[in-house]
């Protein structure tokens, strides 16, 4: 029996045909079957079916045992049925119907089949994307040699494994006395759908006592109506009532707008460990120690206080502060912090 690649590729999607694209037994017999029928289908006896096999294929060594039991498996997979389920004789039936049945069993079977290792691949992805190498490598260090070292330098890419690298390093356990300074002067690739999942986490370590202390650049004015972000910057934008929470329960989250000159983006942790993003996209860094290079971080912190006292808190600003950084007061920004300037005191630092 011939059949064309179109409909080999769907049968073999539905898991009714071997990869090679070999004719089964199975399906020769259910062709047998379907050419010997007239529509409306008139029952068929084994014998008129097994005869057909063999003038069909005179050099076919197929026991009627062997024929029996295909049979049974075609009835089983419904692609073709028995007239009286009970009779001694058993009398088979195939068409259109049988062979559409037959054919949702075998999609729904390897539907979940798919689904089942889909999810296994998903849960292996994300456990591989949960992975901090460089907390993996101190830990294999320690297992096999004994000592303890830390990982002074690494290269980072992609936004999630940097908000990995600065959860281990900093985020996860910030405490009371702890800086978190984080500048955010490339606004594209960090503002997607993971962008409040991972401001949660500086949430939390303000909560823990943390301050932090967020630059945010006036380009974000330029993009606030780029469709490409403005679903993801309406739930960061929507985060702000939590922000004046905090701030009126004492908690140190601030975030200032800055319209200076770009210099280090960063983010640092305290004097001691810092995250030097050097390329926009793809979005990579360089994580450092205060032991690898403390004049880099001592000038990153310093450059960063300097634009943090020129900053303007994002819950502070007026219509003219809006018009002095090239927003529109029309725009998603600004409507929406608008309504909470002046609500709470800024902090002082």
């Amino acid at each position: 029996m011939s059949i064309n690649n179109t409909l080999a590729e769907a049968l073999e999607l539905c898991g009714f045909i071997a990869g090679d694209r070999q004719e089964s037994r199975m399906m020769n017999i259910l062709g047998v079957i379907l050419r010997l029928q007239s529509d409306p289908p008139i029952p068929l006896n084994f014998s008129d079916i097994y005869d057909q096999l063999m003038k069909e294929d005179p050099n076919l060594k197929l026991s009627k045992a062997w024929v029996h039991r295909v049979l049974k498996s075609l009835v089983d997979a419904e692609l073709i049925r028995i007239e009286n389920p009970t009779a001694h004789r058993k009398r088979y039936i195939a068409d259109v119907n049988t062979v559409m049945a037959g054919l949702e069993r075998l999609k729904n079977l390897k539907l979940k089949d798919l689904e089942s290792k889909e999810s296994e691949i998903k849960k292996s992805i994300d456990e591989l994307n949960a992975l901090d190498c460089g907390r993996l490598s101190q830990e294999f260090i320690k297992n096999v040699a004994g000592r303890e070292e830390e990982v002074s330098s690494r290269v980072v890419r992609g936004v999630d494994e940097l908000h990995r690298v600065l959860r281990y390093n900093m985020l996860d356990f910030a405490k009371k006395g702890d800086v978190v300074r984080a500048t955010l002067l490339w606004v594209g690739p960090w503002i997607n759908n993971s962008t409040t999942d991972r401001l949660v986490k500086f949430f939390e370590a303000a909560e823990r006592g943390a301050d932090i202390r967020y630059l945010v650049t006036t380009d974000i004015f330029k993009m606030e109506d780029n469709e490409s972000i403005k679903d993801n910057l309406m739930g960061l934008l929507g985060m702000v009532e939590k922000v004046i929470d905090m701030r009126k329960r004492g908690i140190k989250f601030n975030a200032k707008f800055y319209s200076g000159p770009k210099t280090y983006n960063q983010i640092t942790f305290n004097r001691e460990s810092m995250a030097l993003i050097i390329n926009e996209n793809p979005v990579t860094a360089t994580w450092i120690t205060r032991k690898f290079n403390p004049d880099l971080i001592d000038n990153a912190v310093r450059s960063f206080d300097k634009d943090w006292r020129k900053g303007k808190s994002v819950l502070e600003m007026n219509p003219k502060d809006f018009e002095a950084f090239g927003a529109s007061p029309r725009g998603l920004i600004s409507k929406i912090l608008s309504g909470n300037a002046g609500k709470i005191p800024e902090p002082e630092y």
